[in-house]
């Protein structure tokens, strides 16, 4: 099993990304993105940190970018996507306080900066793609929607079926509907990565 520190790690990240993030693809592609962008330009300035010795304030100087490229981002998607920006509004300023982030930049013990990448991109990435997969059932089913970037700074929102039809399925736009379904897929993400870590130590192991 995943140690328990990883798993309430990964419990925090859902939570506080999913639950508050309105239920379209679109918004979660943002959000999930901006995520991986800053740990892997969290994790290169944390290696040239150490590399020039700057340990004694390297927390400061990894936060202070962590910061700064989310004003960057948001405004980006300010000029580019207006709708997007001012739907998500502070929710761009979660990922760079995440546990999740966080402590795969400060708190990783690998020091080879390739092999760092690689093991922080795994996480990183199952996470995200549990979450897209949170994001595109809920616009689908809890909406009837498909929703990505569209022209002229709004959303491109494509009507898949009329949403007076999706019923019982309207329980899942819910923060309680959320929640079930973020257990569901914490219980699939760590039900996969213990097989893959079971499947690799086997493997090392012949």
């Amino acid at each position: 099993m995943m140690e328990q520190k990883k798993l309430s790690l990964y419990i925090t990240a859902y939570l506080a990304l999913f639950v508050p993030t309105p239920g379209r693809l679109v918004y979660g592609i943002t959000l999930l993105l901006e995520l991986n962008i800053l740990l892997l330009g969290g994790i290169l300035v944390d290696f040239l940190v150490k590399k020039f010795k700057f340990t004694e304030i390297r927390t400061y100087i990894v936060m202070t970018f962590l910061i700064f490229f989310t004003v960057i981002y948001r405004q980006i998607f300010a000029i580019a996507y207006s709708e997007v920006a001012l739907t998500l509004g502070f929710l761009f300023y979660f990922p760079p306080v995440s546990l999740l982030l966080i402590d795969n930049i400060l708190k990783s013990s690998e020091t080879d900066f390739g092999l760092r990448i690689k093991k922080s991109l795994h996480n990183s990435l199952f996470f995200s793609f549990f979450g897209l997969i949170l994001f595109l059932f809920r616009d689908i089913v809890c909406y009837g929607t498909f929703t990505f970037y569209g022209s002229k700074h709004q959303i491109f929102e494509k009507v898949l079926f009329n949403s007076d039809k999706i019923g019982l399925f309207s329980f899942f736009g819910t923060v309680p509907g959320v929640l079930c379904l973020i257990g569901v897929l914490f219980y699939l993400d760590v039900f996969f990565r213990n097989k893959m870590r079971i499947i690799k130590n086997s493997g090392e192991a012949e």
